[in-house]
């Protein structure tokens, strides 16, 4: 028993340990003079800059700063010096069009660096597309389902006794997609509970990584499908999944982008609409309530699976990828995963061609289910600019919910919400 206190009290002191460090020494601010971040176009703001030491402004310390579009390189540069009160001002010119302003400002102390970015809003809601969607996109994606559709999905199911509880079972599934020998893999987390429920089919991230049940949605009542996007188990040791991961999956974003037939994304995409026909299938599963669910790469599966079919009820997508995939060949911003920066780019005409299949922008342009929006302004991976134009172009019903100071995360009450969100649409009690 004193062995396994003791344990315990060490992992305490490693947690605290481990929160303690990665506390950062000195938080830098740019304050907007517009609480919301938000400005009209052409609109000056005045930033206040500080440096906070131990719970204290900075007297007499440098604040350098740089100010540029989104992504983009700066445009302007400059230093200023905090006063008696450990505070500076500087100002930031307006844009010209609707889009985001990135405020960057760094302390130099003690020879470390000390960095933070406020991204300021300009009309966000104006922002539009640099993409357009191809006059053969519905039936590019239409003739790829139905001809998908008629491959038998081959089930193989297994339980696994260890991950299940009294609550809920958890299942590890193979259905064949796309074509023979093609197959998605992914998590079943199923409620012990009689009747029909409804399902989420839960989207990844970008990784080459295994999956575990149970899912907690499963104990608010949902079936829970999450898959994997790469034709791979997500049962195996992690050591495989490193190995893929810098070896045959390294840049798999880019795998076969010359022609939109080879496109990586084809199989996973279509993968996703035979997750749905699986769930279906179940004898368990409401088929007239089911949503999509994911963030990132994740968030743009959610839109892309709800937009291509139509048995997904409502959809939940946070910060998706992939949307204004071409955003930086028009001197913009563009999505993760940040593609065509390089204007000598091999064939570089095709690949921006191939682009306007699998760009969320477009998707979203097809939505017809509602659905629920979740990012923040300062998100370096899925740039709002980026996010804000596959918004809005949505002409299905919609909610955005913003944490302006988020990168690549959420805050607990805009996931809260979200789930508040998926249970009112799925009549969920």
């Amino acid at each position: 028993m004193k062995q396994i206190l003791s344990l315990f009290v060490m992992l305490i002191a490693l947690a605290a340990a481990a929160q303690s460090s990665s506390h950062k020494y000195i938080t830098v601010v740019a304050e907007p003079d517009h609480s919301d971040w938000t400005y009209k176009v052409g609109q000056q703001a005045t930033i206040t800059a500080y440096a906070i030491k131990e719970n204290a402004r900075m007297k007499g310390v440098e604040i350098s700063y740089s100010i540029g579009p989104d992504k983009l390189d700066a445009t302007k540069t400059g230093t200023v010096k905090t006063d008696k009160n450990g505070v500076a001002t500087f100002k930031v010119p307006g844009m010209k069009v609707p889009g985001f302003t990135s405020v960057r400002v760094k302390v130099k102390y003690e020879g470390n660096e000390y960095t933070s970015m406020t991204n300021l809003a300009y009309d966000p809601y104006s922002i539009q597309p640099t993409t357009t969607m191809p006059d053969d996109f519905n039936e590019f994606w239409d003739k790829s389902m139905e001809k998908a559709a008629q491959v038998p999905m081959d089930v193989i199911i297994k339980h696994n006794d260890k991950e299940s509880n009294a609550k809920v079972d958890v299942y590890y599934v193979r259905i064949q997609s796309y074509r023979k020998g093609n197959y998605v893999y992914g998590v079943l987390s199923v409620p012990k509970t009689s009747g029909r429920k409804p399902a989420i089919l839960r989207l990844p991230g970008a990784a080459v990584r295994t999956f575990h049940g149970p899912n907690e949605l499963a104990n608010e009542g949902f079936v829970v499908l999450e898959i994997g996007v790469h034709g791979i188990p997500v049962d195996q040791d992690e050591e495989m999944y490193r190995q893929l991961e810098t070896g045959a999956l390294a840049g798999y974003t880019s795998q076969g982008i010359d022609n939109r037939d080879t496109y990586y994304y084809k199989r996973s995409i279509l993968g996703c609409v035979r997750a749905i026909d699986y769930l279906c299938s179940r004898d368990d599963v409401d088929a007239k309530r089911i949503a999509t669910y994911g963030g990132s790469q994740g968030g743009m599966l959610s839109i892309m699976t709800a937009a291509l079919d139509k048995r997904v009820k409502c959809l939940f997508a946070y910060f998706p990828a992939y949307c204004e995939l071409g955003g930086y060949y028009y001197g913009r911003a563009g999505g993760w995963p940040h593609m065509f920066r390089n204007p000598n780019e091999p064939n570089l005409q095709a690949r921006l061609e191939v682009s306007r299949y699998y760009d969320t922008v477009n998707f979203a342009r097809r939505l017809k289910a509602p659905g629920f929006y979740a990012w923040g302004f300062n998100d370096p991976a899925c740039c709002p600019t980026s996010t804000f134009s596959a918004y809005n172009v949505i002409t299905a019903p919609k909610q955005l919910h913003v944490g302006r100071d988020t990168g690549h995360w959420l805050y607990s009450w805009q996931i809260d919400l979200a789930h508040k969100f998926l249970k009112e649409q799925l009549n969920v009690k």
